[in-house]
């Protein structure tokens, strides 16, 4: 039984159209984890003679990720590219992460950055209107028009 995106099974059990990726690290991730933030930690309490570099490097590692990851680095694609990664979401025959990369990060093309910041009431293409406009979004973009974007009026944080 299929009601509004939302799957009924057996018992009282249900499974959303939409999910969130979100898994616990296998026991060998924990383990590369630990040795990128400790055996360079140990290395160098052992070189300099002192234990306070069981700390400092780790922490020091971290916040080198965190920084890194805050650089405003946009990707670069032309719109056919663009068309292609979401043709493959709506065919159904991307990679278990290709839509969120495509929804999350940012494009260097403004043009196409609307259109990205948009996409993700195409999340989940349960109803046909939704798959007919990213359809007309995919023609426009293999024609090598981009399509005029309108914000949906339902979100508070826009501007009206």
């Amino acid at each position: 039984m299929k009601l509004d995106g939302i799957q009924f099974r057996k018992g009282n059990h249900f499974r959303m159209g939409f999910h969130l990726q979100l898994f616990p690290p296998k026991f060998s991730d924990w383990v590369i984890v630990l040795l990128v933030l400790f055996f360079p930690a140990a290395l160098t309490a052992y070189v300099l003679h002192n234990l306070a570099w069981l700390v400092v490097v780790p922490f020091g590692i971290i916040v080198l990720v965190f920084l890194i990851a805050a650089l405003p680095i946009k990707r670069k694609v032309t719109p056919d590219q663009f068309a292609d990664e979401l043709e493959r979401h709506l065919l159904g025959t991307g990679g278990p992460w290709d839509w969120d990369d495509t929804t999350s990060v940012a494009i260097a093309d403004e043009r196409l950055e609307r259109i990205r910041c948009e996409l993700s009431k195409f999340n989940s293409l349960t109803q046909e209107k939704d798959k007919n406009e990213l359809k007309a979004i995919i023609a426009a973009l293999r024609r090598g028009e981009l399509p005029e974007v309108v914000p949906p009026t339902h979100l508070t944080y826009r501007r009206r």
